[in-house]
């Protein structure tokens, strides 16, 4: 068997660093790209009623109203309220608007996410082309899409936005729960960190 010379290891490291990092950047982008979980139908928790916006506030397809849901012993949960143009699992409707209201909270790493109403200033700050508006995260570029009731459709994001439940009285549209499980909150100690 021929020894190594330092020679050797002139190329050997180098290569062998190189294939290590193209190996776990093609598992990284195989990971992003195709362990997405779709939301399906929504398990609720039963949270306080809380009143979010009369249902003429939001007159028009993709209009929103951002709005903090208390949780018990956690805080306040951000959230955001959304008319979209057809119904969602987990949504509600009235006289043929349909609303969804998703969290804040963005599933990767707990960043606040942000509604982003341009579709095209979203393809060029977050990398994802859609004819709709959507929800994306500033800090690692996920981005969430309303259409798909919260799904993560870009980005290191695996899960989708939790839902809140919604019922809709006397034309006000009110938050009465949330889905479980409520990521990336789970197992933390509160919600300070994204009440600020």
């Amino acid at each position: 068997m021929a020894k190594l010379t330092r020679r050797d290891l002139v190329w050997i490291v180098p290569l062998a660093a190189t294939g290590g990092f193209f190996g776990w950047f093609g598992l990284r982008a195989w990971r992003i790209q195709f362990t997405k979980t779709s939301p399906g139908e929504p398990r609720w928790k039963d949270g306080p009623k809380v009143a979010i916006a009369r249902v003429g506030e939001l007159a028009r397809v993709w209009d929103f109203r951002e709005f903090a849901y208390p949780i018990a012993g956690l805080g306040e949960l951000k959230s955001i309220l959304i008319r979209v143009p057809k119904p969602e699992p987990g949504g509600a409707s009235a006289g043929g608007a349909y609303f969804l209201a998703l969290s804040r909270i963005c599933t990767h790493q707990g960043c606040l996410v942000n509604y982003v109403p341009d579709p095209e200033a979203g393809a060029i700050a977050y990398n994802y082309r859609t004819d709709h508006p959507f929800l994306g995260c500033p800090c690692h570029f996920s981005a969430f899409d309303p259409l798909q009731a919260g799904k993560a459709v870009f980005g290191p994001a695996r899960y989708p936005l939790p839902r809140l439940r919604l019922a809709i009285e006397d034309g006000t549209i009110y938050a009465t729960g949330h889905e479980v499980p409520l990521r990336p909150i789970e197992g933390r100690v509160g919600l300070r960190e994204w009440s600020a």
